[in-house]
């Protein structure tokens, strides 16, 4: 992606693994822990939901929550501009709209939908907020 060239599924795939795996340790020794990632399709979702031990493929009912930080596509356009031009990123603003492209969100995933022009700190305040209120008492128990 640095090199201006999107992630094929042979690149992407075994990084959600790796991350999937380390996500289930974390679990299995009761350790809350919240990876960023762009896992942008359905399909890459659950590779990552299948960490939770208990998680039942496409059930989409597991401890595993994912927060889609939502914008329009000019305002993320303008911080990856911003950021490539300090050095802070990784991904040209070029990618952009293939990632765009890539994003599938499914409503009966139930993903938590947060604004994400608003301040940092409102930004993680919200994300608390939502994440306590989808909580089931079977969440609770791991």
């Amino acid at each position: 992606m640095q090199n201006g060239i999107p992630l094929s599924e042979e690149d992407r795939i075994p990084w959600l693994e790796t991350l999937r795996d380390a996500l289930g340790e974390s679990l299995v020794n009761r350790r809350s822990v919240i990876v960023g990632c762009s896992a942008l399709q359905k399909r890459y979702r659950e590779i990552l939901r299948c960490a939770d031990p208990n998680y039942e493929p496409a059930s989409y009912v597991s401890v595993v929550k994912f927060v889609l930080l939502d914008a329009e596509a000019d305002v993320l356009a303008a911080r990856l501009e911003k950021r490539a031009a300090e050095g802070k990123h990784f991904m040209p603003s070029s990618l952009l709209r293939s990632q765009l492209e890539l994003l599938r969100i499914d409503d009966s995933e139930e993903i938590l939908k947060v604004d994400a022009t608003l301040s940092p700190q409102v930004i993680v305040e919200t994300i608390q907020a939502l994440i306590i209120k989808t909580e089931s008492p079977s969440d609770l128990k791991q």
